[in-house]
């Protein structure tokens, strides 16, 4: 039987969800109980301070890995470490007497491709290190799903840029029908959150029961009106571990499906007063952090645990690259790091946690990583990169891609799939 070079790159891909979830699986399974009795813990898990050592307010924090990321503030600020937060970098800002307005977001594809935004400004980097304002007014929070393609939303309309962020058109507004107390209703709807679990499927949110989802790459939308009930459904946050199986945030209540956002069923967890958000570092463990409350689950979202946290400052937003390491980020320049010691470390300021379990497959970080590099490989795989309008020409991109750049893209995604020894046919 013959196998496409697409079929072989989703395979590729679905291999790794496969192997990441059979590795996590094992590592729950019970040991004989006269083994647990002789086992003595060798490892503890702990958050220590790696702070930025100015009095800055620190808005968003992002990680690629468990050592590289980004956090962003007040002052214009863009901090960067790639040793764990152990050093920082000011990338933009850093100094709380400058002028600068505060950057609330930072996404990133990889190590060199990241954007940041004020409440109407972007900002680029395609190097990891220098960055670049976007000319032009761009409000709504962006994706990316490549090097070149992304979306954001603002207003009930969701925009694409086919430039890395320079250029954005208008390609869908959100208008729904449904019924409210037995009478129709016909009307614009609000959106203020996209999410991109794949290239090719999104979803967008916001007003009560509406959901917008693209399973082309964003070429069409559709609506999904979900059922009335009682209670605010206005959703503030959204995250979603693949195509199918995601989670909202609505108020402080958390909502799961595993439909494609068909239907959603509510979850018992106890997660913060303000506008949690919940982010997943594979299919078994996710976090929901705000002010000096730690939502948790180790076992896929089944259950949920919540602590009260110690820091100094309240948390405003956290990253958890791996299942076995966060961060946490607030006021004062404080930064907080959670990783898996040995159980006799000691460090200035450290505080006890619970202990994650280690991931031995690929994160959802590393999927979607794969993901948009695959995209960006010459002749790339049909099947992965499906719908995906190409690149404009030179003469119209205000920032044309390096001539390396598909090599490096292949490169990349390749020493990744080795990492987890799956094998596409090239």
């Amino acid at each position: 039987m013959k196998i496409s070079r697409g079929a072989g790159w989703a395979a590729a891909i679905s291999l790794a969800c496969v192997i990441g979830g059979m590795a996590l699986g094992l590592a729950f399974v019970a040991l004989p109980a006269a083994a647990q009795s002789d086992a003595k813990p060798k490892f503890k898990a702990i958050w220590e301070p790696v702070n930025y050592k100015e009095d800055l307010n620190l808005i968003y924090v992002h990680f690629i890995s468990k050592d590289e990321g980004w956090v962003t503030g007040a002052a214009g600020t863009i901090l960067h470490t790639s040793d764990g937060g152990a050093n920082w970098t000011a990338q933009l800002g850093g100094d709380p007497h400058a002028q600068g307005d505060e950057i609330r977001y930072i996404f990133s594809l990889d190590s060199k491709h990241a954007w940041a935004q004020t409440w109407n400004i972007l900002f680029r980097t395609t190097d990891g290190d220098s960055w670049q304002q976007v000319p032009g007014d761009i409000r709504g929070y962006v994706e990316f799903v490549s090097q070149l393609k992304g979306f954001r939303t603002y207003a009930g309309k969701i925009f694409a840029s086919q430039d890395g962020g320079f250029k954005w058109r208008e390609v869908y507004t959100c208008r729904a029908k449904m019924e409210t107390q037995g009478l129709t209703h016909e009307s614009d709807c609000g959106l203020i959150l996209l999410t991109f679990p794949t290239p090719t499927v999104g979803y967008g949110m916001g007003d009560a029961r509406i959901t917008a989802k693209t399973e082309d790459g964003g070429a069409s939308w559709k609506v999904i009106v979900g059922p009335e009930e009682p209670g605010d459904q206005r959703v503030t946050d959204a995250f979603f571990l693949d195509a199918t199986t995601g989670y909202q945030v609505r108020q402080t209540e958390l909502y799961r499906t595993t439909d494609g956002a068909q239907s959603w069923q509510g979850v018992i967890a106890k997660l913060s007063s303000g506008h949690p958000t919940a982010q997943f570092a594979d299919h078994m463990v996710g976090w929901s952090i705000l002010g000096n409350t730690w939502a948790y689950t180790m076992d896929g979202g089944k259950r949920w645990t919540t602590r009260t946290l110690q820091f100094p400052a309240g948390v405003n937003a956290f990253s958890l690259p791996t299942p076995d390491r966060g961060y946490v980020v607030g006021d004062h320049g404080m930064i907080y790091r959670y990783r898996v010691v040995p159980l006799d470390y000691k460090a200035k300021g450290m505080l006890d946690a619970p202990l994650m379990p280690s991931n031995s497959g690929p994160t959802l970080g590393e999927l979607k990583q794969m993901q948009s590099q695959a995209m960006a490989v010459p002749n790339a795989p049909a099947e992965t990169v499906q719908q995906t309008t190409n690149p404009p020409p030179a003469s119209q991109n205000s920032n044309p891609a390096p001539a390396n750049q598909n090599s490096d893209a292949a490169n990349a995604a390749k020493s990744l799939l080795d990492k987890f020894k799956i094998k596409p046919p090239f």
